[in-house]
């Protein structure tokens, strides 16, 4: 045993070197110490994902988000449908279900990360349900509201609801990872949802939609979303931003340029021509071609 820990020390600090994922969570973890040999071989030669996730019971929340995080799409790995649909279904409980807001985040971009056009509607229940309340559970703001009312004079005392979720910063995490990953799926359900968020109605706009950094979130991932109705989405952002915002204004422009490949100016009516016109998405860029782009950025 004298000679175990040496080699397992020297295994894990090669792994350091490397900068392997999550090595100094396994590094400072508790596991480590109980078990130093398995866990570093678990460190060298991964779990496969799927055996971790099916696991009865359960292991624990650490294991399982870094496991959605190996994850790889079944049926484009040589796995069967059914492997398929039950991977889904478990990212799908996770994503919009789960307590823990760091494996809501995992299967989220997991769920990013697939092909498969259940993806979409998916990720678009995962932002809707971010705020973490169990089903039934009231709305924070109606409790907020409720309380109000029970302390007006002449008005019977309503019962106090205490809110439940997760907190308002998490909450708007989860929304913004998912918009990124309805953006890579580049399905058009997911376009047709990012553009309800970033360009918002005000009667059917979704909760969060109002929260500056979840609206760039979703022009963000409508200009990696290479689908014409993206493009669409992306001049209605131009044209109803009207210059007030420059980030928003900034972002819907790259993306415009992104995707089709045309070097216009920001200009809402220039880009409307371009959607009369009929949109053509331009081939995704290389990477010489993202280096290219990143170099002139670092001249202008």
């Amino acid at each position: 045993m004298d000679r175990v820990l040496p080699i397992a020390g020297v295994a894990v600090v090669s792994l350091c070197l490397t900068g392997c994922a999550d090595t100094w969570d396994t590094l400072t973890s508790r596991k480590l110490r109980q078990d130093p040999v398995g866990v570093t071989q678990r460190m060298i030669v991964p779990e496969d994902p799927l055996v971790v996730l099916r696991a009865d019971p359960p292991r624990d929340g650490d294991e399982r988000a870094k496991a959605m995080r190996r994850l790889k799409e079944p049926v484009r790995n040589g796995l069967s449908q059914q492997d398929q649909d039950e991977v889904i279904d478990l990212l799908a409980r996770a994503a919009t279900a789960d307590p823990s807001p760091v494996l809501r985040l995992a299967a989220i971009d997991a769920l990013g990360r697939f092909d498969d056009p259940r993806a979409a509607g998916v990720l678009s229940l995962a932002y809707q349900h971010a705020h973490g309340r169990p089903e039934g559970a009231p709305d924070p703001r109606k409790a907020a509201v409720v309380q109000a009312v029970s302390r007006v004079p002449g008005r019977s005392a309503a019962p106090l609801v205490a809110p439940t979720g997760f907190a308002p910063d998490t909450v708007a995490v989860i929304r913004c990872r998912a918009l990124d990953a309805l953006g890579r799926t580049g399905q058009p359900e997911a376009a047709r949802f990012l553009a309800t968020v970033a360009n918002p109605a005000p009667d059917t706009a979704p909760d969060g939609a109002d929260d500056r950094d979840v609206r760039l979130a979703a022009v963000r991932g409508l200009a990696h979303c290479r689908h014409p109705d993206a493009v669409v989405a992306l001049s209605q952002v131009l044209a109803a931003e009207g210059g007030k915002d420059p980030a928003v204004v900034g972002r819907a422009h790259d993306g415009l340029v992104r995707l089709t490949g045309q070097r216009l100016p920001p200009d809402p009516k220039e880009w409307e021509a371009v959607v009369q016109a009929g949109v053509v998405i331009a081939p995704e860029p290389t990477w010489v071609d993202r280096q290219i782009e990143t170099a002139a950025g670092w001249f202008k």
